[in-house]
């Protein structure tokens, strides 16, 4: 999986194959020990805007710290900040401060001392300085530079709930400006520490919150459905598919002296129509190759591993003893059907869209490859040996350069790739909601009478160990 999410920096789209050296302050870096030695400002930020470092990175095997790095942008104003935290070093011992920057920072630590001090805290979060906010501003700076973890202290702050991923600690008194329930905010994706909290949502904000829970992936299917609707929703949920696709073609084009540029076009041509049209089965409708057969294949699977010939009987007969038969009837067909319809919506998704999935025009690759000429006629060796040449010399022709524009050439495909299989897992959970919805119409009605509990817990207990 981590190949695969790693795919913006795959040694096959490297453009330039050769193995970098990576040199800080005039020592050739062999590890990651010795980076974090001679790591300076300047040298990590100007290796970082040319690429440099990430090549290096990805050729030594350092693949988290390569994702991690991808997901910095060279504008940033917090980038180097982000940087050191990728390589695990404080940013603040790399950078210069203005004496009113050194006064302001003498201040704040004064401040946090204060507090400390009198709400008896622990001493060591001074260590922590860079991290602690002790107003608005400082807050909002730690928060575009992606900090896990903030120290609020001694104030009044206003916390983002659409800002999943940190953890807030407070130090001293600190209040929070509308704030939300501890149950929410963890829906959200955000951790509170030693900070009080209201225990009663407030109706006016809890729109606000359900968005942020669900824009952080929560969710909230069990708080409207049945415990045996819940139990499917969890066994039917399934991973995206990420895939990065390699085109297949033939390099020795590169090594190769034609004797005609009409041959050596004719070369070049061949080979990206190898690649060109491998990448354009990836897209159309039909093909052994189409992604919407992948993802027809994983889906479809995901939901006949779940409802297996045991699963539909323990449903059947809890059916039949409720006179919903009528719902099985449905909700078998529903799963019967699921292949050809999941096909069905996919390749309708690249008919629909044909002009978007559309690869870039092939002759705009056949620009990008030069031809380079060689005049064997010219020689250095003197009038005799220039006459000699002249007479059995020739002009030949090589391809410069061919993996530029098949790494171009798969990011483009890639591109709608990725694209595509968000819309399937959203078609997929489209899908699925039907079922859901039809087993909800089954089990609806549970527990209303006492003599229903035993039924209802008897078939979840069942249904639990055959999707097992």
């Amino acid at each position: 999986m981590m190949n695969q999410l790693l795919s913006s920096v795959s040694k096959a789209n490297i453009k330039n194959p050769e193995n970098v050296t990576l040199t800080l302050q005039g020592t050739t870096i062999h590890s990651m020990k010795e980076l974090r030695e001679h790591f300076n400002r300047d040298e990590i930020l100007a290796t970082f805007t040319d690429d440099h470092l990430l090549l290096w990175l990805q050729q030594h095997y350092y693949e988290t710290e390569a994702e991690q790095l991808c997901m910095i942008g060279s504008g940033d104003n917090n980038c180097f900040r982000k940087i050191c935290r990728v390589f695990g070093v404080n940013h603040m011992d790399y950078i210069s401060l203005s004496e009113e920057e050194k006064k302001q920072q003498k201040q704040k630590e004064e401040t946090v001392k204060k507090v400390i001090s009198d709400t008896k805290a622990d001493e060591n979060l001074l260590k922590e300085l860079a991290l602690i906010a002790t107003d608005q501003e400082e807050l909002a700076h730690l928060i575009d530079a992606d900090e896990p973890k903030i120290y609020l202290c001694n104030e009044s702050f206003s916390i983002p709930i659409s800002k999943p991923g940190i953890e807030y600690i407070g130090i001293g008194d600190v209040s929070i400006e509308n704030p939300f329930t501890p149950e929410q905010y963890r829906k959200a994706g955000i951790t509170m520490t030693n900070i009080s909290l209201p225990v009663t949502e407030n109706p006016e904000t809890a729109d606000a919150a359900r968005v942020a829970a669900a824009a952080n992936g929560y969710d909230s299917f069990h708080e409207s459905h049945s415990a045996l609707a819940t139990l499917f929703h969890n066994r039917l949920k399934t991973y995206r598919i990420y895939e990065h696709y390699h085109l297949s073609f033939d390099s020795s084009v590169m090594g190769t002296f034609f004797d005609s540029r009409s041959e050596c076009t004719a070369a070049k041509k061949a080979a990206l129509e190898k690649a060109y049209n491998e990448a354009r089965r990836y897209i159309s409708p039909g093909d052994s190759k189409c992604i919407a057969k992948a993802a027809t294949e994983h889906y479809s699977k995901q939901i006949h591993d779940v409802f297996t010939p045991e699963v539909l009987e323990k449903l059947q007969n809890l059916c039949e003893i409720r006179k919903k038969t009528s719902l099985f009837q449905k909700l078998q067909e529903k799963i019967k059907q699921s292949k050809k319809a999941l096909s069905s919506l996919f390749e309708a998704e690249l008919h629909e869209n044909a002009d978007f999935y559309a690869m870039y025009q092939f002759d705009y690759f056949m620009d990008q490859v030069e031809m380079e000429e060689h005049d064997n006629r010219i020689s250095d060796g003197g009038l005799l040996r220039a006459l000699e040449a002249l007479a059995g010399g020739s002009i030949q022709y090589t391809i410069t350069d061919i993996h530029s524009a098949i790494s171009e050439m798969e990011d483009d495909i890639n591109d709608h790739a990725n694209t595509f299989f968000n819309t399937a897992q959203s078609e997929y959970q489209y899908y699925c909601q039907e079922i859901e919805e039809l087993i909800q119409e089954i089990g609806n009605d549970f527990s209303k009478r006492k003599e229903d509990e035993s039924v209802s817990g008897y078939l979840q207990r069942l249904c639990r160990e055959a999707i097992r």
